[in-house]
């Protein structure tokens, strides 16, 4: 499973620091703070991917080798670019490719 990082500032203390994103529901993620504070942020589900895979090797080989590339480093970055959103949300749609 991939962890995420985003920036974020405590609302009670202040702090800024990278949270870590495990689990997101819906489009926020619970964060605690370096100094214990739990808070909820905001995320946007269209520029990350978690614990994805590629379920359909026979059609995933047909892509170009390029964008077999360009997919493998969203799986193992975790980030989505966003001209490669539509077809990474096409992939997941066919099955292709499956993110928990």
């Amino acid at each position: 499973m991939h962890s995420l990082y985003q920036k974020a500032r405590c609302p009670f203390c202040g702090v800024e620091f990278n949270a870590s994103i495990k689990s997101v529901v819906g489009d926020e993620a619970e964060v605690a703070c370096p100094n214990g504070h739990v808070f909820t942020i905001s995320i946007s589900n269209s520029d990350f991917v978690l614990d994805c895979e590629i379920r359909d090797w026979e059609r995933f080989s047909l892509l170009p080798q390029s964008t077999q590339q360009a997919v493998l480093e969203v799986i193992q970055s975790g980030r989505v670019p966003p001209d490669m959103q539509a077809l990474m949300r096409r992939l997941r749609d066919a099955g292709v490719v499956v993110c928990t």
